[in-house]
């Protein structure tokens, strides 16, 4: 009996080192902190068609990132929420797969947010600059978000009067969008994606078009890939229409014909569809009894219904 027991008690190690040795294939993904919510769903469909790998994100205010990949030469793939820094790295040496005419699998769109009932009465870029109003902005040393407010507010001739009405300096994306909800601010410019995290607790003010940013998301395959032939799965899928088709339910542009200038502003109203889509479903989940049709709300329904769902404490 007892070598029955033990040869049973060798085997089950073996079946389960076995296991943990096939499921051994943990990436790391380097990506900034804006891009959260898409790529968790992206994992979730990515590791239903690949059990054998595991997609662990390290995610941050994209300036972070050359200072880490430089420290710690670790990481599969590599996607910054601006180009910019991904051809940072790639000038290092870092990143070895990267494609600029392919390896765009969304796009940003800039957009204002204001606490709930827009206290300020905020209806345009340039009320910014009106004496009282509390601005947040992003530090463009460690946010990507950051840089495309200071291109927008120099673009608009009203960075010098902004800086004095701002009252905070974020260091990641998702600081601008507390504070507007908490009305630690009067408003401030996000990317489309992290405005739709808010529906309820803000209002969603479209950016004129001519100073309304189109922004590439890059993704690329990194140098020190410990799992090359699984990063390139995974960056395929990106890239794929269903990688792309669950982008655009978290309120990405995914048509890469929208017309931009040489900075990246749109040159026409191509993308006003995508904010009224933004704006109706931030007044769907106020207001459940609004309807949320694809005509109305694109393809947000989803964010709409999870966000009319949330409680909070003292609701």
């Amino acid at each position: 009996m007892k070598k029955l027991f033990w040869t049973g008690a060798a085997l089950f190690v073996l079946v389960v080192t076995a296991q943990v040795e096939a499921g051994s294939k943990d990436m790391l993904f380097h990506a900034g902190v804006g891009q959260r919510s898409s790529l968790n769903e992206i994992k979730d469909a990515f590791e239903q068609l690949h059990p054998e790998t595991m997609v662990n994100f390290s995610y941050k205010g994209s300036g972070y990132f050359i200072a880490d990949l430089t420290r710690s030469q670790q990481g599969d793939l590599f996607m910054p929420g601006e180009e910019f820094y991904l051809l940072q790295a790639v000038e290092r040496g870092f990143v070895v797969d990267y494609n600029p005419e392919t390896d765009i699998p969304a796009y940003f769109i800039t957009v204002i947010i204001t606490p709930r009932g827009n206290p300020a009465g905020i209806t345009k870029l340039e009320d910014f600059a009106r004496p009282g109003v509390r601005v947040g902005l992003g530090n463009p040393r460690s946010c990507a978000i950051g840089l495309w407010q200071m291109k927008t507010l120099k673009k608009a001739g009203i960075l010098n009067e902004v800086k004095k009405n701002t009252v905070l300096s974020a260091k990641c994306i998702p600081e601008l969008g507390n504070a507007a909800q908490h009305r630690a601010i009067d408003a401030t410019i996000v990317w489309a994606t992290t405005a739709v995290l808010y529906l309820r607790d803000c209002e969603i003010i479209p950016i004129e078009p001519q100073y309304r940013g189109v922004v590439r998301l890059p993704v690329g395959i990194l140098r020190f890939s410990r799992y090359p032939d699984q990063a390139k799965l995974l960056k395929k899928f990106i890239l794929s229409d269903r990688g792309r088709q669950i982008f655009h339910r978290h309120a990405y542009a995914i048509d890469p014909a929208i017309p931009v200038d040489k900075d990246g502003f749109c040159l026409d109203d191509a993308t006003d569809k995508e904010m009224q889509y933004l704006v109706n479903a931030a007044k769907a989940v106020k207001n459940p009894a609004l309807p949320m049709t694809p005509e109305i709300i694109g393809d947000l329904a989803g964010e709409v219904l999870r966000q009319r769902k949330t409680r909070r404490a003292g609701n």
